[in-house]
């Protein structure tokens, strides 16, 4: 059986919220983890990953002032972060993204990695199969306020499982044209 990853992306001092997903068993794990390095080692202990998505972009920035086709797509149902273009400062977590993007890439790559945008996701809640035992958050920050971000990374969990399935919508790719957005579709 295949399992799936979800990765929500901060800045770095709240770090990643990563989400594995086995669907014959639902959620196994939701936690923090700050280190790019220690999210692939984790996931490489992972025999049947087949799939990964993150709540980022695959890169901090574009090389051109056109907005992404993606996130013009997007913009019209909810509003989106703009990946900023090549002379601006990129924001933080969108540069830690794109380590993570990278290091993925380079170290798992058999396995399919996709962008995804939870709050879109999130109007999808009355069709997914799955709940979130609140015993998963147990142990994590003690804050309340990154439960949020766990949510998140268990959404992208299911849209990486969605993805492979066949099932995920996508924006990114113009209807007449045919263009695909220069860094790819955002999946929900």
């Amino acid at each position: 059986m295949a399992r799936f990853a979800g990765i929500d992306v901060g800045g770095s001092r709240k770090g990643f919220h990563v989400a594995v997903l086995d669907p014959s068993k639902g959620f196994e794990w939701v936690r923090g983890i700050h280190r790019v390095e220690d999210i692939l080692a984790e996931l490489k202990q992972i025999d049947d990953l087949q799939g990964v998505a993150i709540d980022c972009p695959p890169k901090a920035r574009r090389p051109n002032k056109r907005t992404r086709l993606s996130e013009r797509q997007m913009n019209k149902r909810f509003k989106v972060q703009w990946t900023r273009w090549s002379d601006k400062e990129p924001a933080e977590w969108m540069e830690n993204g794109e380590n993570l993007w990278k290091t993925l890439r380079e170290g798992l790559p058999q396995v399919q990695i996709v962008e995804t945008f939870p709050t879109a996701v999130s109007g999808k809640l009355a069709a997914c199969p799955y709940s979130i035992p609140l015993s998963l958050l147990e142990g994590g920050p003690p804050e309340r306020a990154v439960y949020k971000d766990l949510i998140d990374a268990c959404l992208c969990a299911w849209v990486a499982e969605k993805v492979a399935q066949g099932e995920a919508e996508r924006v990114g790719v113009d209807p007449e044209t045919g263009e695909v957005d220069e860094l790819g579709p955002i999946y929900f």
